[in-house]
């Protein structure tokens, strides 16, 4: 049986020592892989219901005024009257 090849394939060395033709389409290549990636995984997380959505909204609001009512009740201390005050409702807590 003869060989049906007469000739080896042969690959140019020169244009695999030289990395300034081939790094430029490799890293474009691995930041598009990179970007497609990221696109897809974020779309494929469960998507947050609009009912979720409202309980954290809810959620947020209950805890800014909760602290807005510990500012009002603490308030500045810059005067003696403000820390007694201040203790009253801690001790009321």
């Amino acid at each position: 049986m003869g060989t049906f090849f007469k000739t080896t394939p042969h690959i140019n060395p020169a244009s695999l020592k030289k990395p300034s033709r081939w790094y430029l389409p490799v890293m474009a290549a691995i930041a598009l892989g990179f970007g497609a990636y990221n696109h897809y995984t974020a779309e494929s997380h469960t998507p947050v219901s609009t009912q979720q959505k409202l309980l954290a909204q809810q959620a947020e609001e209950e805890r800014l005024r909760k602290n807005r009512a510990l500012m009002d009740a603490y308030g500045d201390k810059e005067t003696l009257q403000d820390i007694e005050r201040a203790l009253v409702v801690y001790d009321l807590q």
